[in-house]
């Protein structure tokens, strides 16, 4: 191998190193986002959290298009080749955040995290269903162990059995079903399209609500909505600058991250620890997760 060829490998190496650790602090901060709406979900309502993370999304999203080229640059990231379904995609999108968000306000967050790691190995089930993508038997092997990891969190028909679980895991069937949205939005725009509409919409949506549900905050009230709403959109802008650096498959495995981080924050801030059975349960549904990633890299090789 030759000298310049040494010098391509250690460049790839080290570009793939910086988007990991970009998608790990964005893991981080979402994990943030999501342990401050815990606690401001307690006190205002759903709707409110929503139009406020949606407001500094949009106005992240615009900011960033006027920096790359100004007004222009806004005019034709909201240029969709196709409007209908980016409209559906990102109204969908609300109903899933209000399952998400509703699942924080009323479980431990690693609770919901562990139930939600699920969401790669549903993802997996609907390419095959609706995008008649080729799934092999090993890849559908992984799915149903990811199904049983997530009996062994649920634990239905015992006495440890919580209804409340199924929540996280309708809100995890949701997004794997939004990214299913997001991947044929692909085929049509570019990622700063989908990015435009991914704010706009569920904030028009949301200032419809919102006047209903208004609980007027204070000063720390406002302090911890805007905070929340700043992790989150941290945690797209770092993910979006991940995706600079490294490949989509070298940075997904990584997204399970979000189970420690979610951990750390529920046991510092809410002295919430997850039980020894949903800790068997996310490795299971982790480990078949991590497998069906591996499966999907070889099967592009």
């Amino acid at each position: 191998m030759t000298d310049k060829n040494h010098l391509q490998e250690a460049s790839l190496l080290d570009t793939t190193g910086k988007g990991i650790l970009l998608a790990i602090l964005a893991m981080a901060f979402f994990s943030s986002g999501d342990a401050v709406v815990k606690h401001v979900s307690q006190s205002y309502s759903l709707p409110q959290l929503l139009w406020v993370r949606y407001m500094i999304l949009s106005f992240l999203v615009i900011g960033m298009a006027i920096k790359r080229g100004g007004l222009g640059d806004v005019v034709r990231i909201s240029r969709s080749k196709n409007l209908p379904l980016q409209l559906f995609r990102s109204a969908f999108l609300v109903g899933e955040a209000f399952l998400f968000t509703l699942s924080f306000k009323l479980l431990p967050i690693a609770d919901v995290h562990a139930i939600v790691a699920v969401a790669p190995i549903c993802v997996t089930a609907l390419s095959a269903l609706w995008l008649k993508e080729t799934v092999g038997l090993r890849r559908w092997m992984a799915v149903l162990v990811g199904f049983a990891g997530i009996m062994v969190i649920l634990r239905p028909g015992f006495d440890a059995f919580d209804p409340l679980l199924f929540l996280p895991l309708v809100a995890a069937s949701a997004f794997a079903i939004y990214q299913i949205l997001l991947r044929i939005s692909s085929r049509y725009d570019d990622g700063q399209i989908s990015q435009f509409y991914t704010g706009i919409v569920p904030l028009f949506i949301t200032s419809f609500m919102v006047p209903f549900f208004w609980v007027q905050p204070d000063l720390n009230g406002w302090i911890a909505l805007i905070g929340g709403g700043i992790f989150i959109s941290l945690g797209h802008l770092f993910l979006i600058f991940a995706f600079q650096y490294a490949t989509p498959s070298a940075i997904q495995p990584f997204n399970y991250t979000l189970l420690v981080w979610a951990t750390l924050f529920g046991w510092l801030f809410y002295d919430d620890l997850p039980d020894s059975w949903t800790i068997v349960g996310a490795l299971v549904v982790v480990a078949s997760g991590l497998y069906t990633i591996y499966r999907e890299r070889i099967r592009r090789a």
